[in-house]
């Protein structure tokens, strides 16, 4: 296992300022997954650790050894490329070993690590096909099998799955997991997919503008995003925003947003509070269906229903706000009927009126 450690990071690109003092630390044996939109930076600070782009400023040091200027088989790494990057004429033995009959490994050894990889990603029966012989999935295992038998001590995946199915993505997910397991390497995946971040991670760095917005546990960054482009990042449908203003007085705290308030006393604000413009986040699985009569129930009237197997997503008017509810599909719903309902405060997310710092 090795650690890499990022320090103070500039990266420019064709004039552009990609990343800028970008500073981060990945423990040795651990799983972290770079996170963001298209054009946030995530890919460009693999390449820079693969040593793909030059450093304008700053160091790379991994496993203790500053690699900064360092050429990329130099560095200790196993690539995984979006793409397969397999070679047509060669069968998956020959693609998972070209590296390592290039660097002169004698030849029992080669066997030794390929059979070892392709036990590990179930190859064995394929081993003498070529690629256009092979499924999507298949092919994948190839690519995570010639980064393996180089037998390094980190391992750097650009967007691996993104050009598989759904179910092929699924399948390898929980492959992927069950490898890093069995290895106990240090791993750094990139990742527009917040399913994959969230089953696949350690630790989470979510990134916006070449910046890390927040870097913890996927539990974290779920349950208390530091800002609203974090909050909103993750989950399915993504947590409901509502614009208004915190009032403080007589000893109690509401949101109130036009006819909407919520009382959020219940609420563990980081810092002391006052008055001031917010904006309320509220995760669709923490607001409860209850009685309409009961203590501190809302009023919402259905809109719409999104069936999804085994939960519904509700789409629901209360008091002039738009809400998602993630609810259960046992029971039936129609649209245009009035529901109480009922938010878990506790867990909910307030943010500054710029939604930028989470009070």
């Amino acid at each position: 296992m090795a650690s890499v450690h990022i320090k103070d990071l500039d990266i420019v690109l064709g004039g552009n300022s990609i990343l800028k003092s970008m500073n981060l630390e990945v423990k040795e044996g651990e799983f972290l997954v770079l996170l963001g939109p298209s054009g946030c930076g995530k890919s460009t600070l693999l390449h820079s650790i693969a040593g793909f782009y030059d450093v304008n400023d700053g160091q790379i040091i991994i496993g203790g050894k500053d690699v900064t200027w360092a050429d990329p088989k130099d560095r200790g790494i196993g690539m995984v490329f979006q793409s397969y990057a397999l070679y047509p004429t060669m069968n998956v033995e020959r693609n998972m070993s070209f590296g390592l009959r290039v660097a002169g490994v004698p030849k029992a050894e080669i066997e030794k690590r390929v059979n070892k990889a392709a036990d590990m990603l179930q190859l064995k029966e394929l081993l003498k096909r070529r690629p256009s012989q092979l499924s999507g999935g298949q092919r994948q295992r190839v690519a995570i099998g010639r980064a393996l038998v180089r037998d390094t001590e980190v391992f750097l995946f650009d967007e691996p799955l993104s050009n598989l199915d759904a179910k092929l993505r699924a399948e390898l997910r929980r492959e992927l997991k069950e490898l890093h397991q069995n290895l106990s390497a240090t791993m750094i995946y990139v990742t527009h997919d917040q399913v994959e971040a969230m089953t696949l991670a350690d630790r989470i760095a979510v990134m916006r503008n070449g910046k890390i917005q927040q870097i913890d546990t996927p539990a974290m960054v779920y349950g208390q995003p530091t800002n609203v482009f974090v909050a909103g990042f993750l989950g399915s449908p993504s947590m409901n925003f509502i614009k208004g203003t915190l009032d403080t007085s007589g000893g109690r705290s509401t949101v109130r947003a036009g006819e909407f308030a919520l009382d959020v006393t219940t609420y563990p604000f980081r810092a002391v509070t006052q008055s001031q413009d917010v904006i309320l986040g509220i995760r669709p699985e923490h607001i409860q269906i209850a009685a309409s009569e009961s203590s501190g129930a809302i009023a919402g009237k259905i809109k719409l229903i999104e069936p999804m197997g085994a939960h519904q997503i509700l789409w629901v008017d209360c008091q002039g706000q738009t809400l998602s509810i993630h609810t259960e599909s046992a029971t039936q719903y129609q649209p245009g009927t009035t529901l109480g309902l009922s938010v878990d405060c506790s867990r909910a997310s307030i943010f500054q009126g710029d939604g930028e710092q989470r009070i």
